[in-house]
């Protein structure tokens, strides 16, 4: 399932890749309304922090987790959402954050400073916050978004999200 999600999510990367830097930023500035831009911005940007801090904390699990299905886990979260980063940078350069804000550099400090023997526990409880999060921004975006390419994104994004979401709350 999980490889049928990467193949599709780099099928609609390839089929939208033939566009130019510059019309992908035209995507979101062209928005209908200045209302509509705004919200584009802010999806992009907080899509963007959402996906890089599920990367980074999962990176952290590659090295730090004791148990196999959590590194297994962590692992497709990288995977998964290196691609969709790229995606959406790729449709909302101007808004698309590549760097960790002091919120979320603070979030991840904290799960470094977990004990060997807790951070099983602490990963899972932290991506748990971070995907129900990540599902309703998608969600809400999908639903009412004002960008024909976001809202692309969002609905697809949305499809591994919740997949990761749902094998997070069987290891918890």
């Amino acid at each position: 399932m999980r490889s049928i999600v990467c193949m599709a999510m780099a099928a609609v990367l390839l089929a939208h890749g033939g566009a130019s830097a510059g019309e992908k930023v035209a995507t979101v500035s062209q928005a209908v309304t200045p209302g509509e831009e705004q919200a584009a911005a802010a999806f992009a940007r907080d899509a963007s922090l959402a996906g890089l801090f599920d990367v980074e904390v999962a990176q952290l699990a590659l090295d730090r987790a004791m148990d196999a299905d959590v590194r297994k886990l962590a692992r497709e979260i990288v995977e998964d959402q290196s691609l969709a980063n790229s995606r959406l940078a790729a449709f909302a350069p101007k808004y698309a954050q590549t760097k960790l804000n002091a919120e979320y550099t603070a979030r991840v400090d904290q799960l470094k400073a977990v004990k060997a023997e807790e951070f099983d526990a602490a990963f899972l409880a932290i991506q748990q916050a971070s995907h129900d999060y990540s599902v309703k921004l998608l969600a809400d975006y999908a639903q009412g978004g004002g960008d024909k390419m976001l809202k692309s994104y969002a609905s697809e994004a949305l499809s591994f999200v919740a997949l990761h979401r749902s094998r997070i709350e069987s290891l918890r």
